[in-house]
């Protein structure tokens, strides 16, 4: 069994050997920074390393049991995600906005709702700003070449320009529910 995810630009495949699961992620070259990949399951997350650069693209294998996977939430392997660990000099991060956060985990923001989780967990890191009242903002930059973060949410959410960037941004009442953001 093979199987394809998409991933900022390039691919994850997933291959199944046996009792072994097969990954390799693809991307391409990119001279800003290093990159981590990671591969996403239905529970978890499993870190798959740092991408290397190789004939003008990064690239990146690991092999798992499919017992390890399935223990750490991670099988089957449903999208994956990448994220720059480090910025080469003249290449830095986006400073954030005020009042905002960084969120590795927006999952863990969910706890009673799965589907958010779950499309938390693939749409990777993002930022959080508190809200009066226990609301809390959550923000993903804007990328219409990328899947759209939180699409069972795509109804309420708003581009907005944030620190210079735009960001795809949800409201949400303490313990994960949505809100419809107010008019302006």
């Amino acid at each position: 069994m093979e199987e394809r995810f998409p991933v900022s630009g390039g691919w994850l495949t997933c291959r199944q050997t046996g009792d072994r699961a097969e990954l390799t992620m693809e991307l391409p070259g990119d001279s800003r920074g290093l990159y981590r990949g990671y591969a996403l399951g239905p529970g978890g997350l499993v870190e798959l390393g740092t991408l290397l650069p190789e004939g003008g693209r990064l690239r990146l294998g690991r092999s798992f049991p499919v017992a390890e996977l399935q223990r750490r939430g991670c099988w089957p392997v449903t999208g994956g995600r990448v994220q720059m660990t480090y910025a080469f000099s003249g290449a830095r991060p986006q400073s954030l906005p005020g009042g905002w956060r960084r969120v590795e985990r927006p999952e863990t923001l969910f706890p009673e709702d799965e589907t958010l989780a779950r499309a938390a967990r693939q749409a990777g890191g993002c930022i959080r700003c508190r809200r009066e009242m226990g609301e809390f903002l959550l923000a993903w930059p804007w990328d219409p070449g990328r899947p759209f973060p939180l699409a069972p949410l795509f109804c309420l959410a708003r581009v907005k320009n944030l620190g210079g960037r735009a960001y795809v941004v949800f409201l949400f009442e303490e313990g994960g529910t949505p809100v419809v953001p107010p008019e302006g």
